[in-house]
């Protein structure tokens, strides 16, 4: 290190510690990144040594000019300055509290931390962690004083040093490696009252579900009288996940929703099941997709998901064609010709929705504009027939066929000239989503 740098710093550090009592860790810390392999209070003391060693030379000279400044360094650094004063002067010091973390660091408090951090670890099985640190208004403001007079060329600031010397020890205590970019947990050091938050990231699982009932909702649907329905997806996951990861609650993302009514069949849909505060993190998949097999709902999960993968599900099901099948019920009798027509006028045909008129309370009015691309029938008795309808993605299927009073054109209504009902309707495809290493639908 050139003699000009260390007269620089001892001078600085003099300079400071004249008017800011600090620890060996808050000195160390403005030279932070000098020195590799040094910690901070390893800094701090050796700042504190040679200023020692320099008015000790400076005390034998004139010893009762020094006096007044030594003492000043003494209270406010306290160590090998205090010692100096103490033997020079044969006068005990007080040494006075650090100005920015109050007498907090030390290497025995980090061990504490680090103590009860892995054990809070150690309770979700995670595969890496994280230390994050919590400090109040008034230490950051003391430390931008402080840095105000040192400078921040070589500083760091005191949350980096929490983080990096109670990460090293958890880390030791654990043997799990630091995940900076997608830690399992994250534990979040309260560094004024020593209390600790866990962050535990949810498990994000992609999979498929299928809903083989009719009044299954998507989530529990409660109102004032009671449920409306007597069972819903997300307790049907919560009942078979949660126990199996130990996990607090289960959310779904699903690929659109099917009407409550409408069983969900053929090739499923696409769903991520999140999985909320695990303490098992690592299930094996078959175990998962024996535990999700019912004869009511049954789901398999294909693999793992990302933010990403609930992104394109959520933004892409309208770009998504389906295939629905729906029985429908006519108020006069049919022919083939009719149904016949009613195929050739569905074939790749525009169609043009108001918002339904029985979800009106639930979303605003729009116009969406979707496509159907063929309509197949089949007579079932001389009022009803059966239609597999397959249409862009977001298009209301109910709507299509009785027109929603003229709300939905064209229709199977219209093109009848008859008053048409759907009374039963299933899904039975969704197209699939594939997604590159970004997240992006391909």
């Amino acid at each position: 290190m050139p003699k000009k740098l260390v007269d620089e710093i001892l001078e600085k550090a003099e300079r400071i510690l004249e008017t800011y009592p600090l620890c060996d860790h808050c000195l160390g810390r403005i030279y932070a990144r000098l020195g590799m392999g040094l910690g901070n209070d390893e800094r701090g003391r050796a700042i504190k040594t040679l200023l020692a060693m320099t008015n000790h030379f400076h005390a034998k000279e004139n010893p009762e000019e020094a006096r007044y400044r030594l003492r000043k360094l003494a209270e406010n650094a306290g160590g090998p300055l205090a010692a100096l004063y103490e033997k020079l002067y044969g006068e005990d010091i007080s040494t006075k509290q650090c100005y920015v973390c109050g007498g907090k660091l030390s290497r025995r408090y980090f061990e504490e931390l680090a103590k009860k951090a892995a054990e809070i670890i150690k309770t979700y099985n995670p595969s890496n962690f994280l230390i994050g640190v919590s400090i109040t208004p008034a230490v950051r403001a003391r430390e931008t004083q402080v840095l105000a007079l040192a400078g921040i060329e070589y500083s760091e600031s005191i949350k980096n040093e929490v983080k990096r010397e109670v990460g090293k020890l958890v880390s030791a205590l654990t043997g799990l490696p630091p995940g900076f970019e997608k830690p399992d947990i994250t534990i979040i050091i309260d560094l004024e009252t020593g209390l600790m938050t866990p962050i535990v990231a949810p498990v994000l699982l992609k999979g498929v579900y299928w809903k083989k009932a009719r009044n299954i909702s998507h989530t529990i649907w409660a109102t004032r009288d009671g449920r409306r329905y007597p069972y819903s997806l997300e307790e049907f996951f919560t009942e078979k996940l949660v126990p199996i990861f130990e996990a607090e609650r289960i959310v779904l993302h699903a690929a659109g929703r099917e009407d409550v009514d409408a069983r969900m069949l053929g090739t499923g849909r696409p769903v991520v099941v999140e999985v909320k505060v695990p303490k098992k993190r690592h299930i094996d998949r078959e175990a998962l997709n024996k535990a999700l097999a019912s004869d009511v709902v049954e789901a398999v999960i294909t693999g793992e998901a990302s933010r990403n993968t609930i992104r394109l599900y959520k933004t892409g099901a309208t770009g998504k064609s389906k295939i629905y099948k729906a029985l429908v019920y006519v108020d006069r009798e049919l022919s083939k010709q009719d149904l016949l027509r009613l195929e050739e006028e569905m074939h790749e045909r525009v169609i043009r929705q108001l918002t339904p008129k029985r979800i009106l309370g639930r979303k605003k009015e729009t116009l969406r504009i979707r496509r159907v691309y063929s309509v197949k029938t089949r007579m079932i008795g001389k009022k009803v027939f059966e239609a597999l309808i397959h249409s862009s993605g977001g298009l209301y299927i109910k709507e299509l066929i009785n027109s929603d009073e003229g709300r939905t054109e064209p229709s199977f209504s219209s093109i009848l000239g008859a008053k048409a009902e759907c009374i039963e309707l299933d899904v039975v495809y969704v197209e699939p989503y594939t997604e590159d290493a970004a997240g992006n639908n391909i």
